[in-house]
């Protein structure tokens, strides 16, 4: 098996490194496969690359788009192809370089990472299927905040919690406001749920076809200043984001769930996953209140598979996993379900905007 890796950001040199702390581990952890990356730089250029070793990215030529992709296209033994990309271009539209190079990809297309990523339409998608999420709102510059404190203002579209503050009294409104329109021009106003419990839940693609519910991590925030997880719970930087560095969690996998939090968690996993429309695997933040109600909080629907991503973390809380079961699995259903264009599962198709392949795979 050979898998392109798409790595970088052009965006900002913190999604940069955090594309670029996470894939070695995933290139390391997968010795058995060979690889070749398609790296984005900051400049706006692309290089192709056997390796992230320092030497081999400065020494690798830079190229427009189109040139990178045609040394892709050139190379038939590419597999499948494992995004890395953490900005929101990376994640909604560069990701899709898979369909132009007619190539597998593991995780969720770009349409899904759209949604996924907005984290005002997420919710409304979710709870229009039953899944419970905190009260909310949108709003834009200039709208007037109807909600009573306290309540949570985040990005709609920004991640790693970049922006996000809590806001407990009427005169914190101002500040939290101007801190999170500095990464976009739509915000969610979000009820703050009184801690009980912070669960991370996911579902992946099980051997048997159907979804299969990984182990529960629970993040313990008794010790923080604030009863939310922030940006520097998660990566620690420095103000050019030169050095990042994982931040030290307090967290078990799995968690101690009981019977009865574990059936409306399994349901909240599922439903989501499906409403959501993603593929292979899903992740979920989840905030517990006191009384044991479970609140969807937002998607997370990517992974690097480094030893270090949250998904394999959670699937070692099963004993059947190590650090690149899930990997496999994924890849092999990628490339099983994969019609390439042109293909007899596409041919002679006189309507519809969707291939009957694709949509054949889909069901599979």
């Amino acid at each position: 098996m050979k898998v392109l890796h798409l790595v970088g950001s052009q965006t900002s040199a913190y999604y940069y490194g955090v594309s670029m702390m996470y894939v070695p581990g995933c290139l390391e952890a997968l010795s058995d496969v060979d690889h070749v990356i398609l790296l984005a730089r900051l400049d706006g250029s692309w290089s192709v690359c056997e390796s992230l070793d320092e030497n081999c990215v400065d020494k690798a030529e830079r190229l427009p788009l189109p040139a990178a992709l045609m040394i892709l296209h050139e190379d038939t033994s590419i597999s499948c192809m494992q995004p890395h990309m953490f900005d929101y271009k990376g994640m909604v539209s560069t990701r899709n370089v898979s369909d132009l190079l007619d190539i597998p990809m593991i995780g969720c297309p770009g349409d899904v990472m759209a949604l996924t990523t907005n984290k005002w339409q997420s919710r409304a998608v979710v709870a229009s299927c039953g899944v419970p999420v905190p009260k909310g709102q949108l709003l834009r510059v200039g709208d007037k905040i109807e909600m009573q404190t306290p309540f949570i203002i985040k990005p709609c579209r920004e991640d790693n919690s970049m922006g996000i503050a809590l806001v407990q009294d009427e005169s914190q409104i101002e500040s939290a406001l101007e801190s999170a329109f500095v990464f976009d021009d739509q915000l969610l106003c979000e009820q703050f749920i009184p801690l009980g419990r912070e669960l991370r839940v996911g579902v992946v693609d099980g051997e048997n076809g159907e979804l299969e519910f990984l182990p529960i991590t629970e993040y313990f925030l008794t010790n923080k200043k604030l009863p939310i997880r922030t940006s520097e719970d998660k990566i620690s930087t420095d103000d050019k984001a030169k050095e990042l560095t994982f931040a030290p969690v307090d967290r078990k996998t799995p968690a101690d769930i009981d019977d009865v939090l574990y059936k409306k968690l399994y349901d909240m996993a599922n439903k989501s996953h499906e409403a959501l429309g993603c593929r292979h695997y899903s992740l979920y933040d989840v905030r517990v209140d006191p009384d044991g109600n479970p609140f969807f909080i937002e998607a997370s629907p990517y992974c690097s598979f480094s030893p270090k991503s949250a998904l394999v973390g959670m699937s070692r809380g099963n004993p059947k996993y190590d650090d690149t079961t899930l990997f496999h699995r994924l890849a092999k259903k990628a490339i099983a379900d994969h019609v390439p264009i042109g293909s007899s599962e596409n041919s002679a198709q006189t309507l519809g905007m969707r291939s009957r392949g694709a949509l054949q795979s889909a069901t599979r």
